[in-house]
């Protein structure tokens, strides 16, 4: 009889590297280390144009990423319109990792809203206040759009901080009071808007007293 002994094969991966073309984008050529020998292979898609780059103001502001810059424009674009209305030339919005919130919990945060400009070591006074943070990490969960209306939320709770309830009382105060606090406050209007991704709120939809009382507050405090 015949017998014949096959050598064993080990196929190694290197990391993945991504190389951008002009006006195309370069897939991860992959490679593949076989019994000493190397090979590099490049495929191109040439249906697939290379994201815009964004080249504005935000560009230089510490934790910038800009890799989605524009499609969160287009959110802003999107958001319910009392929002628009009332956070129209007060907020600027930034498709990046706020890195003082970063330092807080960790790693980058889907979203951050600032409303004094805190730099990465925690002092104030940075060129971003008022600001409202959207990651790329958002973004790659699809949860980019309620993250935004989260964020936007907690600007309106601030904008409206001076706003009292009939009883001459702190709607603000009191919507924390009501809901558990300033980001179930805030989870509580993303859902009021339609949205459906929250990280605080442990209620699930909101009832028809909680609905009630979000419309009260958007009426007396946004002249809506």
């Amino acid at each position: 009889p015949t017998t014949t002994t096959l050598a064993p094969t080990t196929t190694t991966l290197a990391p993945t590297t991504t190389t951008l073309a002009p006006t195309t984008t370069t897939l991860a050529p992959t490679t593949t280390t076989t019994l000493g020998d190397e090979e590099s292979v490049q495929i191109v898609d040439d249906n697939e144009e290379t994201p815009p780059v964004y080249e504005g103001e935000y560009s230089n502001f510490s934790g910038f990423e800009g890799t989605n810059q524009f499609k969160l424009d287009e959110l802003v674009l999107a958001l319910p319109q009392v929002l628009q209305d009332i956070l129209k030339d007060k907020i600027i919005y930034i498709n990046g990792c706020h890195e003082y919130a970063k330092s807080l919990v960790g790693r980058c945060p889907y979203g951050v809203w600032d409303s004094s400009g805190t730099n990465i070591d925690g002092t104030k006074g940075a060129e971003w206040s008022m600001s409202i943070w959207v990651s790329n990490r958002a973004f790659d969960a699809e949860q980019a759009k309620d993250v935004l209306t989260h964020e936007s939320s907690h600007a309106l709770s601030y904008i409206t901080r001076n706003c009292n309830t009939q009883n001459n009382l702190s709607y603000r105060l009191d919507a924390w009071n009501y809901f558990g606090g300033e980001e179930k406050f805030a989870d509580a209007l993303v859902l009021y808007f339609g949205g459906s991704y929250n990280h605080y709120r442990e209620l699930g939809d909101l009832n028809r007293d909680e609905r009630t009382y979000l419309e009260e507050y958007i009426a007396a405090c946004t002249n809506t």
